[in-house]
């Protein structure tokens, strides 16, 4: 039986982690999240240009995760509120992201930012960047074009038929210290889903990322996105997916593989597959990717949104 307080680290984007870590830190209480900084799209893209700050938007979505649930609602409305576009200079500007900004010139630096707004939030873990350093993401076409840039690659043109077939970052980017040893001393490291070739490789790409993992005695616990991406991840299955983050991973095998194998409503379905997005299948799940691969109902509908449900924090948990 795992222990309750056992270390567990969550890495990926912002969407991704911010769907488990809400419902895991009901569960468990040492939990640290791992944030790419990578994102050139919208107001954080804007705010990186502009201002040279680590583009705040996903650390943001990570603090909103983990904060108080009995935090004051208005507070939690206001860090999360994005003005609407009316052709104004407020347009898509959101709330959070300007605290981030004004702290960390209040601060000195987004390490002690992120920590004010924390404890303002009465945060329950900790959410610290995998970088200090200012990069950007590229990716590689299949017809040997270079997209540089982590909102060009993210909101290509669904009919866009050219595959990723690699991606790396323009310079160099060092691993935050924090990062690092928070990666070493876990108990668990959990990859969340997300866009796997804008919010979760990205971190991988960052020197010491991978050694830390590979010096880390922790689980390697792999969450597959439950739908695939047109442009991006068009035709993965299970396999795929896995066999893309032992690659970028340095080769360190995975220890387990949760995927969902429930059927979606066939309305839902529909929609989704005007946008060329499919429901991931479990493929062939190849056995050097990952020790064990554990398929579970991991679908939440609600709304008319696909996302993973709230169990899957229970499960990782208890693994």
């Amino acid at each position: 039986m795992p222990k309750i307080d056992e270390s567990i680290v969550l890495v990926g984007g912002g969407g991704g982690v911010y769907r488990i870590v809400r419902f895991l830190k009901h569960i468990r209480y040492k939990l640290t999240t791992i944030q790419t900084v990578f994102d050139h799209g919208g107001h954080s893209g804007d705010l990186r240009d502009e201002r040279g700050v680590i583009p705040p938007g996903d650390i943001r979505q990570a603090i909103l995760a983990l904060s108080d649930d009995d935090l004051e609602p208005g507070l939690r409305q206001l860090m999360a509120y994005r003005f609407k576009v009316n052709g104004g200079s407020l347009d898509r500007v959101n709330v959070g992201n300007i605290l981030l900004t004004a702290l960390t010139d209040i601060e000195g630096d987004m390490p002690r930012a992120i920590e004010a707004l924390c404890r303002i939030c009465r945060v329950r873990g900790k959410v610290l960047p995998v970088s200090l350093d200012d990069a950007e993401l590229c990716a590689t076409l299949s017809d040997g074009s270079i997209l540089t840039g982590e909102g060009h690659i993210d909101t290509r043109s669904i009919d866009d038929s050219r595959t990723i077939t690699n991606v790396f970052l323009d310079r160099k980017a060092n691993i935050f210290v924090g990062a690092y040893d928070a990666l070493v001393s876990a108990d668990k490291i959990v990859f969340c889903p997300g866009d796997i070739y804008t919010s979760l490789i990205p971190n991988f790409l960052v020197d010491g990322f991978c050694d830390a993992v590979r010096e880390s005695r922790a689980k390697l616990i792999y969450c597959v996105n439950i739908m695939t991406k047109k442009a991006e991840t068009e035709g993965f299955n299970v396999g795929r997916f896995s066999s893309e983050v032992f690659h970028y991973l340095g080769e360190r095998r995975l220890d387990v593989v949760l995927y969902n194998d429930q059927l979606i409503d066939s309305y839902l379905e529909e929609k989704y597959a005007q946008e060329k997005s499919f429901r991931v299948i479990a493929g062939d799940m190849d056995p050097r990717f990952a020790k064990a691969y554990r398929p579970g109902d991991f679908v939440d509908e609600t709304g008319g949104i696909i996302r993973h449900h709230q169990n899957i924090a229970s499960v990782i948990a208890f693994l």
